[in-house]
């Protein structure tokens, strides 16, 4: 390779180290934020969709558990939606266009493919411990432990093994 090739190839790999890092600072400053309708539930993520704060206003406890619990997980979606949209947004432009579902896919390798759970109702208050027996727990019929025996102080240790090899037995 001639001196000329050299230098120009060395130029644009220096180039492209440049707009992988302002790339890679770009990723780690992205968060997506939502707020539901009323303003009670805010919600931040990371690009990879991790949620990083959770804001209820005091009119958020107004509501049931149940409604709550909607709120928030439709407000997490939206975060996301938008995080992922600022991900493509920052990287497209970057990678182009028959790059991109390679990148968005290694990106997200480390995520587990699962459906988010909705929510749903409570669990029957019967199958939930009584406030009563979780501050009196019960050690009825459980294992008994016997105290531990003190060797007599005169008794020898276990023994002497100085005229001993680990590799040949005797010496």
């Amino acid at each position: 390779m001639d001196e000329a090739k050299y230098q120009e190839t060395l130029r644009r790999f220096e180039e492209q180290a440049a707009k992988a890092s302002q790339l890679k600072e770009s990723i780690a400053q992205l968060k997506g934020s939502a707020r539901n309708g009323d303003g009670s539930v805010t919600v931040t993520v990371a690009p990879s969709g991790a949620l990083l704060g959770l804001q209820l206003s005091p009119a958020a406890m107004n509501r049931s558990h149940t409604q709550l619990t909607q709120e928030i997980l439709g407000t997490i979606r939206q975060a996301q939606q938008q995080a992922a949209a600022k991900m493509e947004e920052t990287v497209r432009p970057f990678v182009g266009d028959a790059q991109y579902e390679q990148f968005q896919a290694a990106f997200q390798a480390h995520t587990a493919a699962v459906e988010p759970l909705g929510p749903s109702a409570p669990p029957p208050a019967a199958s939930l411990p009584s406030p009563q027996a979780a501050a009196k727990p019960d050690f009825s019929g459980g294992p008994v432990r016997q105290p531990r025996t003190v060797r007599p102080a005169d008794e020898p240790d276990d023994g002497d093994f100085s005229d001993e090899s680990i590799f040949r037995g005797r010496r």
